[in-house]
């Protein structure tokens, strides 16, 4: 056999672990591909934001934008369950306040006309919420809330609706700790 035979075998085991690999790498890109694809459309969750933390839902049915819910009449002192902390749900659901739920409406605030895209109507409900949680979030001795906010998709914006629900959550994300009984106010 010789020291030409051991190269050759060397040389076929390099190539069998390269094709291998190539193998192997082809079947992890496979995956997710179908993965990705097959993924189901975004739940809305909340977005955290400095402490207390600010998330950032918005009533309308719109799938390519994350924390958008179809939209339900909340007042201050309605206690409701979200999508974007409840996976069950797919809409917004008001509930008892003595009763187990995600978030309590602290207040509602209107956006001002002349907002022209997404982003506007995000950052404008963020500054519209957050004096108006602040100051719920310091009367309660309860520390882990967090921000919670429902604002209009552009769509709903740009057809009238320009309410924005400023809300104290349990969490920022699904499966965060319920609340359990209405906020002090």
């Amino acid at each position: 056999m010789g020291l030409a035979g051991g190269f050759g075998r060397l040389r076929g085991s390099r190539l069998g672990l390269a094709a291998t690999l190539v193998a192997v790498l082809a079947a992890v890109a496979l995956v997710l591909v179908f993965a990705l694809r097959s993924k189901p459309a975004a739940t809305p969750q909340a977005k955290p934001s400095p402490s207390p933390s600010r998330t950032a839902p918005s009533p309308s049915p719109s799938p390519t934008l994350p924390n958008t819910f179809a939209y339900i009449s909340l007042q201050p002192g309605d206690c409701f369950d979200s999508p974007a902390f409840t996976k069950t749900l797919k809409l917004l659901a008001k509930r008892s306040c003595t009763d187990p739920h995600d978030a309590e409406v602290t207040q509602l605030a209107t956006l001002p006309d002349g907002l022209t895209d997404y982003p506007a109507i995000l950052q404008k409900s963020l500054a519209l919420c957050e004096p108006l949680n602040a100051a719920a979030y310091h009367k309660q001795s309860v520390t882990e809330l967090q921000y919670y906010q429902l604002y209009p998709s552009l769509a709903e914006y740009k057809g009238g609706r320009h309410t924005v629900t400023c809300a104290l959550s349990g969490g920022s994300y699904q499966g965060a700790r319920k609340l359990t009984a209405p906020l002090k106010r």
